[in-house]
């Protein structure tokens, strides 16, 4: 009799060791300040900008490294 209610204690800290598990998350996601539409659409915009420049910088440096390699390859021939 003793080992069933010591199943049924164990079971029931696992459930309430869930259920804090659950409460603790459930209490930080409300902590959570989502941005407005209009912040949202602002800061994606300058994401997608700030990406162009940086690909296109990074293009600019291939084109550069991509003729200077041709140049001396051709030097030494």
């Amino acid at each position: 009799m003793e080992e069933n209610n010591t199943k049924k204690s164990a079971s029931k800290k696992k459930k309430s060791s869930v259920q804090q598990f659950y409460d603790k998350h459930m209490a930080e996601f409300r902590k959570i300040i989502w941005p407005s539409r209009q912040t949202l659409i602002k800061e994606t915009f300058t994401v997608i900008c700030l990406s162009l420049i940086v690909g296109v910088i990074i293009w600019g440096y291939d084109e550069v490294f991509e003729y200077l390699y041709k140049t001396l390859v051709n030097l030494v021939k």
